[in-house]
């Protein structure tokens, strides 16, 4: 398309940003978007659209025609600069403008109409309702000139016209969804066919439906009580049904009578135009109306295929059938459509991607047409029941073309799984099924009780090939939640990312609740929750750019070091092993790190001894990175490295699968930004252990500044209400005395008893024995507990533990901000060891020495 003149990159900010939608139409793909947005705001131009009356006044004496149909109508009409960068779409590869008029835009038809008889002014005998145009003369030589002056005009015009769809000199043509001939204008036999071909009813319900739609059209039939009498005698109770050639002879008079005026008009396009539509177990049916007055009717029967459709496609379908029957009405004018089934209405107000796959199909052929979808009751929808129930047998379906997906293939599952959630649905989701297939009540109490809970969610629910979807989310059955669970919890994330991954793919009734108490009952989870609040936040500026600013970190797990990278824009982690801790290998796996992703513009770390090495600050200075180190005894100022290096332990410690971990991590979105960190780095979400829908997996532009003024947004947020909290009231002090709960080493939560001894110099610092020892701890770090609570306390911790404790330092660290990646509480400072008040020695890891107890002889 981009070859071919019809669309052109875009890397500058646009005002309109549309949907993109894919489709293949007769073996070749159609790139449409969806302008529902940018519509609300386009201005018409209001050009009048004739009427075929004024048509046929035009050509008075013609005997001669032709009809020449304008090859891709709109997208022959070229856009202006500013229009173009109005029709702006996203892609999985970026943004495209159109240079041609677009379908779906409101004002095309317009505009098209408009252009049209611009071209044609002066050429007497040529006219044009739209893209086709019609060429009447009294001979042939006449004709023949006419038709020669429209192809020189069409040529200077550069408009391309289809001959497949042309009529040439002919002595009557289809036009408009009428024929004109020589005699002059009649009823395309294709309007009323719907209605003539109406076989016999065959039992009482078949005459009382036929009857229904007969009443309808009363105003417009003289003598009617007269005319069906011989029906209306098969209604009695006390009569069995007996078709007699008075029945026939009525069913005959009454349907040629709403076929011929005054019942059935000709078109009005300055007229209000509307459609009924409904749809059967087996067929279509439509008629278009102007004031009441039938304009042309319209049936078919299902196909094998569409039989087996959702109600609410099935539904759908026939709006589709309708406009694509009544193109020649409609196209370039607003239609309103009735339909008894509510849940159109839903549908219709939804963003055109977030329906079924089979309805975005089904709205994407509607893309042509200005149309507002409204609920009628069934009872007062008498025209259209009817044809769907006597429908015509189907010659090609309005969707035929339009690639059908297997779902083996649509979700990322094997077919070993795939086949078992076929078999669970259908033994226990039958009944939804069913539901589903053919139609909601019009009241959730009307339902079976177990199926209430999807009410709320009718509207999106869809069978396929034996599975139910709600719009692409699998509907799991209740045999297969607690499995679901699992993967959902097997990297032990918490309640918000753990609803977050489940809501991407899955979904039941009551889904979010419980996760929430799955997590909650977690003894994992219970075992590492950090509930004691930090210090006041001080937000850092955010990147504008992925790997613009990140922070490396090392660390030790189960006696393996390892070096860890984040990036401060996605929070997507790197985590590499480590041979040694020599400054050669950090050197080499941040190469490594940085050849995937980029060399970043500032690196944060602490202090170690390899970040702070002459040969460091070397391979900074060639590779032009800042290298920025967090202040001395207070590693919170590299806060993002130390809680990405919490975050890997926790899910390590909890998971099984140290990759699978950091897997689950990487593609669940963050809070702020809606995105996972995968795809805020690689613009896609990389395939997980559980089922996603495959065009979830697909490449995805987002909008890089939102992002950041996302991420802005959050910490502002973030600040406010953490600040606050903090604000509301201090803690309270401690006393010596007070029973409390220690936590023995900053980043666990296994919290030991003790008893605070003294107050320290240093703020909000205390000394606690615990375990015939003693130690020096924050606030932060104590929690205020009960004798009861404690009878443990005076256990012995053994000399291995104590070594492993480490003390708040005596001053304050600089506050931090939290961040998006999982909440995870940093390493405390360590403090100088040196001598107290008391004449103590307090050893660098702040345990307190006292002299031993010597046996004198």
């Amino acid at each position: 398309m981009v070859k071919d003149g019809y669309i052109t990159k875009v890397n500058q900010p646009t005002e309109w940003v549309s949907s993109m939608v894919a489709a293949v139409r007769n073996g070749k793909i159609r790139i449409c978007i969806d302008p529902s947005d940018l519509n609300k705001v386009i201005k018409r131009e209001h050009y009048p659209m004739r009427t075929i009356e004024e048509v046929v006044s035009a050509i008075p004496g013609a005997k001669v025609f032709s009809v020449l149909d304008a090859k891709s109508g709109f997208l022959q009409i070229e856009l202006d600069e500013a229009s173009s960068f109005l029709t702006t779409f996203n892609t999985p590869i970026g943004r495209f403008r159109w240079l041609r008029l677009p379908f779906g835009l409101k004002c095309a038809p317009e505009i098209f109409q408009r252009i049209m008889d611009e071209m044609l002014e002066g050429i007497s005998g040529a006219i044009s309702v739209m893209d086709d145009i019609l060429i009447a003369a009294p001979s042939v030589p006449e004709h023949d000139e006419i038709l020669r002056k429209v192809i020189q005009r069409a040529t200077s015009y550069n408009l391309s016209l289809n001959f497949d769809k042309c009529h040439v000199k002919q002595s009557s043509v289809p036009y408009v969804g009428h024929l004109i001939t020589a005699d002059g204008l009649k009823a395309d036999p294709a309007k009323i066919e719907a209605v003539k071909s109406m076989p016999t009813p065959r039992d009482k319900d078949g005459v009382r439906r036929f009857l229904g739609f007969v009443t309808y059209l009363s105003k417009f039939l003289p003598n009617l009580s007269e005319v069906d009498a011989p029906l209306r005698q098969l209604l009695k109770t006390d009569v069995e049904f007996a078709w007699q050639p008075a029945q026939q002879q009525a069913f005959d008079t009454l349907k040629d009578m709403c076929t011929e005026s005054p019942v059935l008009q000709f078109f009005d396009p300055s007229k209000s135009v509307e459609i009924f539509c409904d749809a059967s177990s087996n067929g279509l049916g439509a008629v278009l109306l102007q004031d009441s007055h039938p304009i042309a009717f319209s049936s078919r029967s299902l196909t094998d295929t569409e039989t087996r459709y959702a109600q609410i496609e099935k539904e759908m379908l026939s709006i589709v059938h309708a406009c694509v029957k009544f193109h020649n009405y409609i196209f370039g004018n607003h239609v309103t459509v009735y339909n008894d089934h509510k849940p159109l209405e839903d549908i219709f107000r939804k963003p055109l991607l977030s329906t079924p796959m089979r309805i975005q199909r089904m709205r994407l052929r509607l893309q042509w047409y200005d149309l507002t979808v409204k609920y009628r009751r069934g009872k007062d929808m008498e025209l259209p029941d009817t044809l769907s129930r006597a429908q015509l047998p189907v010659n090609k379906p309005e969707m035929e073309g339009l690639e059908c997906v297997s779902m083996l293939h649509f979700v990322s599952v094997s077919e070993q799984k795939y086949s078992e959630l076929q078999n669970c649905t259908r033994e226990e989701l039958s009944c939804l099924q069913r539901i589903i297939r053919q139609g909601w009540p019009d009241h959730r109490h009307d339902l079976p009780n177990e199926l209430q809970p999807y009410w709320d969610s009718r509207s999106q629910l869809v069978v396929s090939d034996g599975v139910v979807y709600k719009g692409l989310r699998i509907v799991v059955p209740p045999s297969m939640q607690a499995h679901m669970l699992k993967l959902i919890h097997q990297s032990h994330l918490g309640i918000v990312k753990s609803k977050q991954r489940a809501r991407e793919v899955l979904y039941w009734p009551g889904m979010s609740s419980v996760i929430e108490q799955m997590v909650k009952n977690c003894g994992k989870c219970a075992d590492f929750q950090n509930k004691l609040p930090r210090q006041p936040l001080r937000p850092t500026e955010t990147p504008s750019f992925p790997f613009e600013e990140v922070a490396s970190d090392l660390f030790e797990f189960e006696g393996t070091h390892y070096i860890l990278l984040v990036d401060y824009y996605s929070k997507f982690i790197e985590v590499d092993t480590l041979k040694n801790l020599h400054c050669r290998s950090i050197i080499e796996k941040l190469k490594a790190q940085f050849s995937r992703h980029g060399i970043p513009v500032i690196l944060r770390t602490d202090n170690g001894p390899q970040y702070a090495a002459e040969e460091f600050k070397v391979f900074c200075q060639s590779y032009g990175i800042t290298h920025r180190t967090s202040s001395p005894h207070t590693p919170h100022s590299n806060g993002e490295a130390e809680r990405a290096v919490q975050t890997v332990k926790k899910l390590w410690a909890k998971a099984s699968d140290k990759h699978l971990a950091l897997l689950d991590y990487r593609t669940t979105p963050l809070d702020s930004v809606g995105f996972s960190p995968a795809q805020l780095l690689m613009g896609r979400r990389p395939r997980n252990s559980l089922p996603t829908a495959r065009l979830l997996l697909a490449p995805a532009a987002y909008d890089p500044i939102k992002v950041k003024q996302r991420l802005d947004r959050s910490k502002c947020i973030q600040k406010f209400y953490y600040d606050h909290k903090r604000a509301s009231g201090p803690r309270a002090e401690l006393k010596p005395g007070d029973e409390v709960r220690m936590q023995p080493h900053p980043g666990s939560n296994r919290w030991s008893p003790g008893v605070v001894v003294r107050s320290h110099d240093a703020p909000r610092s205390y000394i606690v024995e615990s375990g015939n020892k003693e130690y020096r701890r924050n606030v932060q770090h104590l929690r205020k507990s009960t004798p009861d609570a404690n009878d443990s306390r005076h256990r012995l911790i053994n000399d291995h533990w104590a070594e492993l404790m480490e003390p708040v330092s005596a001053e304050e660290p600089e506050p931090v901000e939290h961040t998006n990646s999982q909440q995870e509480s940093a390493p405390v400072p360590q403090t100088a060891r040196g001598m107290t008040s008391t004449g103590q020695y307090i050893t660098r890891l702040g345990r307190v020495v006292k002299p031993p107890d010597r046996l004198s002889l």
